[in-house]
């Protein structure tokens, strides 16, 4: 890509949204994992760690979906770094973009040590890329290195199962990432005409293509359904792993934050 000033780009605007209710939240029940404590002061307040891996707004704004622009051959320099945060047992964002055979930047918060483990996926199959424990307040760099043919990526820690974030790689630094009322901006596209894809960790890719006019503005939206969401078997939730039944002699007092379903 060359590197450069984009005189004349245009932007790209639009807006995601999930058709459907989402899937129930995931319930990670605390007594399971070490730092009970520490961790515990994120949780539904009946000794739970929630995960929610669809943010849909009222509306169906859904969140955390990589937009990006394929096939851009010019633009703007592609300096990106990606930066992953562990604070509180919890690793953000849960959604980002990275770079294949660039580093990513990994940093532990928490006074407490965390085994990140980095993975690579295509379809069902799933091959370890790095296993990095981090000692409690400081930063760790490790390198994305996904097999041929695979653009997905995904951690978690090794020791708290409910910590988990995933990544798509990109190619260029014409991307985005959905926020909470699902829209996004890519500005500073050179004009044409591109296929653009939009992502998440369990939806099939769908790709929609655009034309960007000169000093223009060009609006797009996708459209996901709930009844297609992609999630293995093992990882189906309907209920609780333990209802509260231990609860009495682990009573755990969220301070940090009360996690709703």
């Amino acid at each position: 890509m060359t590197r450069g000033f984009v005189a004349n780009g245009g932007t790209l605007t639009g807006n995601v949204v999930m058709q459907g209710a989402p899937p129930p939240t995931r319930i990670f029940h605390l007594i399971f994992s070490p730092n009970i404590d520490f961790c515990g002061k994120i949780s539904d307040g009946k000794g739970n760690r929630l995960l929610k891996e669809f943010q849909v707004a009222p509306d169906g704004g859904f969140e955390n979906v990589v937009v990006a622009v394929v096939g851009v051959k010019q633009g703007k320099k592609f300096d990106y770094n990606p930066e992953l945060t562990i604070e509180t047992c919890r690793i953000a964002p849960f959604v980002t973009p990275v770079r294949n055979h660039h580093p990513i930047t990994l940093v532990n918060k928490d006074p407490i040590t965390h085994d990140i483990q980095g993975y690579t996926l295509q379809d069902n199959y799933t091959f370890a890329m790095f296993n990095k424990p981090i000692v409690p307040e400081s930063t760790a760099v490790k390198p994305i290195l996904l097999r041929n043919g695979h653009y997905i990526f995904r951690t978690q820690c090794g020791v708290h199962d409910f910590m988990q974030s995933w990544g798509m790689a990109v190619g260029n630094p014409y991307f985005a990432v959905t926020g909470p009322d699902g829209s996004f901006t890519i500005p500073d596209l050179p004009p044409g005409t591109y296929d653009v894809i939009a992502w998440h960790p369990y939806m099939k890719v769908q790709a929609q293509q655009v034309t960007i006019p000169e000093n223009g503005r060009a609006v797009m939206s996708f459209q996901f359904a709930a009844d297609q969401v992609d999630i293995p078997l093992y990882g189906l939730q309907t209920g609780y792993r333990l209802e509260t039944a231990l609860q009495p002699l682990h009573p755990i007092e969220p301070s940090i934050e009360l996690q709703l379903p």
